[in-house]
């Protein structure tokens, strides 16, 4: 009898140290970390998506060396049904313990989104559906569907959204949707005006649109942030006085071109926003203005008469406040060119 007690002692014991080790080694395998092979690559989890397809995919994308092994460390931790859809970025190969907790914890990867300043709407459109991976015909659709656009005061009357999506950068959660993303964008200029409008001096009156539109003749035109207010102040200028703005990017926009140079045949393009026609500001904003071209008229000198300005062939511009003045700029720019 003591010989089968000591005989099931003993087997007992050698059973728990059996398990004890299977545990460790489980535990050092869940938690071992593979030496990188790769680099890092993107894995988006649909909503909805099983552990075991979970296990599946990231095995596909090289991740995960053990699906099965990944799907019982789950399960021994009641995790299974814990893990979160998202836009991850994984290490190739990462440890299950690592991947788990990336997941459980929703620990994702942001969409990025940046806007450069002096797009077009289209060339907006093109911007956000390649980076955020949408779809160009919704996103054109929105952008010019009003019923679609959350309520701004600054977006009365508009036909599309030229002009107003604010160029920045910005984070967006997978999914992400066209709707999402343009309310996204029109926040930010909103904010952008109120924080602007809060600063002006006093007796800033200019109304939202011909604001945003001057604004952005101003971007189109300035390659100097240090000239934005002295052009924004030509343009004002012009208008107090009546004269026609005839800014060159208007008539490129009217034409649907983008190129340097204007010839005197682009003159007689028949369109409101050729502004070599028709007096006063065009019925819309021509490209998206960023903030440095939104601040340029209250930040113009109201005491600077100038009326014209020309490429000095550096960069920048020079300005003039008579006709007599602005024909010496020409020709001393066609001078410059003449001679490179």
């Amino acid at each position: 009898m003591r010989r089968l007690r000591s005989g099931l002692a003993f087997a007992l014991i050698a059973g728990l140290a059996l398990l004890l080790s299977l545990g460790a080694g489980l535990e050092r395998a869940w938690r071992r970390q593979p030496p990188p092979a790769a680099g890092d690559t993107i894995v988006i989890i649909k909503p909805g998506t099983s552990s075991r397809a979970i296990a599946a995919q990231l095995a596909a994308a090289g991740v995960l060396e053990s699906p099965r092994g990944f799907l019982w460390g789950l399960r021994l931790r009641g995790e299974a049904d814990e893990l979160r859809a998202g836009r991850y970025r994984c290490r190739r190969p990462s440890s299950p313990a690592a991947l788990a907790e990336q997941l459980r914890l929703g620990l994702t990867e942001k969409l990025r989104l940046t806007l450069r300043e002096g797009l077009w709407l289209d060339e907006t459109v093109a911007a956000i559906a390649v980076q955020l991976e949408l779809d160009s015909l919704e996103l054109a659709r929105c952008v010019r569907d009003p019923a679609s656009w959350p309520t701004h005061a600054f977006l009365a009357g508009r036909p599309d959204l030229e002009g107003f999506l604010m160029p920045d950068t910005y984070a967006f959660e997978y999914p992400v949707s066209a709707g999402e993303v343009i309310a996204t964008l029109l926040g930010a200029f909103d904010r952008t005006l109120d924080a602007l409008r809060a600063g002006a001096r006093p007796g800033w009156s200019m109304d939202p649109l011909a604001w945003t539109t001057l604004a952005s003749i101003v971007e189109a035109e300035a390659y100097l942030d240090r000239e934005r207010p002295r052009i924004a102040r030509v343009y004002l200028n012009r208008l107090a006085r009546g004269m026609r703005l005839e800014a060159d990017p208007t008539v490129l926009y009217a034409l649907g071109e983008r190129r340097l140079r204007v010839f005197h045949r682009d003159l007689r393009v028949d369109s409101p926003y050729n502004t070599y026609r028709h007096k006063g500001l065009p019925p819309g904003p021509i490209c998206s203005p960023g903030r440095a071209s939104l601040a340029a008229p209250l930040a113009a000198d109201p005491q600077d008469r100038s009326l014209f300005f020309v490429a000095d062939g550096t960069g920048g511009h020079r300005f003039a406040a008579t006709f007599a003045e602005h024909k010496l700029n020409v020709a001393a720019l066609r001078r410059l060119r003449q001679g490179s």
